[in-house]
């Protein structure tokens, strides 16, 4: 357990260093462009990552599975890996700039071209973190993500700062994925070593069979969490859009720590499911136990310091995204029940597109109702449910698969002691800084207050995760004080 959280420590800070651009792009960028024109480039990133899913359709993510199924055929995986992202890539941008030509009006507008592009260029040759993940090498997963996050920061601010034109902004971004290709394609030629390899019978049909389900369902999925979004840009306009893109300005970075463990841990599940269902059970319960620990003392600030986080932060012209990242609270304790891993260790995708369909027919009834009533709230309203019918239907399908019941399946005990925590905690805390609790600095001092009266709680509960945690960090004091 030592060596995936050391790999999942590394991975989340090279994972919020890869969505630096929605992390911290923002906060630069209010400051240059116009509410509009922040949402017109939020509208193009809106665009570029619905096809991008659509494009990537999960194949590099399918690195995770097979690497450590074919140990001895690794170069070939990743070479029929580029070889059918190419392929669906660019049949998938075909088809897309055919309809937008097609239905009168397009579907994007002018972000055509620069959307079908930047698509192109940013899925191809991109398997490298997740293959350095499945061979266990966090190191060079934070210095590729922290070398492009460096590139596109310094792209994105010296185009805004010195033009503030959103055209020159994104025609900057799309120059930039150009040489990373190309840059990739000169590392991946000179490493490749597929031909000392003993052929693998069967790699693409079972690659395929693997992908089709959860390419599928990664895109149904994110289309019921950015339904919300096309809905407020085409009935509410780009304004619109940059209040609900700062509201739940978070998802990158719950992402990042969501992610990353379950990322580590699916090729030790795959790996452990080959000796023992029950094994893989209980890796799987462990890390719910972080993702709480992690994910709701995180909600507890965002809910109750929304205010002050939004307006110092992005200007008060940003105020209207307060109550949206208030209910985006929700969202963030669901993600601490990530079920897929589960599945995609079991080999068994096919729920993923289920999942989607309903999760998007909820997203699309309740925008329908709600929309119009209580605009970009109703969308954050819409994201809450489509969450919560993702995470039951999900663990529905675990269930099944493991033939084990709800109360075997999570581990209540631990994750009822970390609710109750996270709340006294809150209760405690934030009484006591509430008089402070508009001002950035309050908000600073309370949730440190928050923190630490968190931890006090965990301990008292013997919450042996939480334990662990404090005993690494104990570990990690006299290194550093010896440096």
């Amino acid at each position: 357990m030592r060596g995936i959280a050391n790999q999942a420590a590394v991975l989340t800070i090279s994972r919020l260093a890869n969505y630096g651009l929605m992390i911290i792009s923002p906060i630069v960028l209010v400051r240059f462009l116009t509410v509009t024109d922040f949402g017109r480039y939020r509208e193009f990133l809106l665009y570029a990552s619905l096809l991008q899913t659509v494009a990537a359709f999960a194949i590099s993510d399918s690195l995770l599975y097979f690497v450590p199924l074919y140990p001895a055929g690794v170069w070939q995986v990743l070479r029929q890996t580029t070889i059918l992202t190419a392929a669906i890539s660019s049949a998938v941008v075909g088809v897309f700039i055919v309809v937008d030509l097609v239905v009168p009006g397009g579907l994007v507008g002018p972000y055509l071209l620069p959307v079908a592009l930047y698509v192109l260029l940013y899925v191809n040759l991109d398997w490298w973190e997740n293959y350095w993940v499945a061979v266990r090498r966090p190191i060079p997963v934070f210095v590729y993500t922290a070398a492009r996050l460096v590139a596109r920061m310094v792209v994105v601010v010296c185009a805004a700062v010195i033009t503030r034109d959103v055209w020159v902004i994104i025609w900057s971004l799309i120059a930039l994925e150009a040489l990373r290709l190309v840059g990739s394609f000169i590392a991946w030629h000179r490493a490749e070593g597929a031909r000392f390899e003993a052929d693998i019978t069967g790699i693409t049909r079972e690659q395929l069979r693997f992908c089709v389900p959860f390419g599928l369902a990664a895109v149904l999925g994110l289309l019921s969490r950015n339904l919300g979004n096309v809905a407020v840009v085409k009935y509410l306009g780009a304004a619109a859009l940059a209040q609900l893109a700062i509201g739940t300005y978070a998802e990158p970075i719950i992402l990042a720590f969501r992610n990353s463990i379950s990322t580590v841990i699916l090729p030790e599940l795959v790996r452990r499911s080959g000796r023992s269902e029950a094994e893989a059970l209980e890796l799987w319960q462990r890390t719910v136990v972080v993702n709480c620990l992690l994910l709701f003392p995180i909600a507890a600030v965002l809910a109750w310091y929304a205010e002050p986080l939004v307006v110092k932060a992005f200007g008060p012209n940003y105020r209207p995204a307060v109550p949206v990242l208030q209910l985006y609270a929700l969202v963030i304790m669901r993600s601490g029940f990530d079920f897929s891993p589960l599945l995609r260790a079991a080999s068994n995708t096919r729920p993923f597109i289920t999942t989607g369909v309903l999760a998007a027919l909820g997203t699309g009834l309740t925008l329908a109702l709600l929309l119009p009533l209580y605009g970009v709230v109703g969308a954050a309203i819409a994201l809450v449910v489509s969450s919560l019918i993702e995470g039951a239907y999900l663990g529905y399908s675990v269930e099944r698969e493991y033939r084990c019941g709800l109360r075997r399946l999570i581990p209540w005990t631990a994750v009822a002691k970390i609710g109750v925590c996270a709340a006294a905690g809150a209760a405690i805390a934030f009484a006591v800084t509430s008089p402070a609790r508009a001002s950035f600095l309050g908000a600073v001092c309370g949730t440190i207050l928050y923190g630490v009266v968190f931890a006090a709680l965990l301990l008292a509960a013997r919450v042996d995760e939480a334990t662990m945690l404090l005993r690494k960090l104990k570990g990690l004091a006299p290194a550093l004080r010896g440096r």
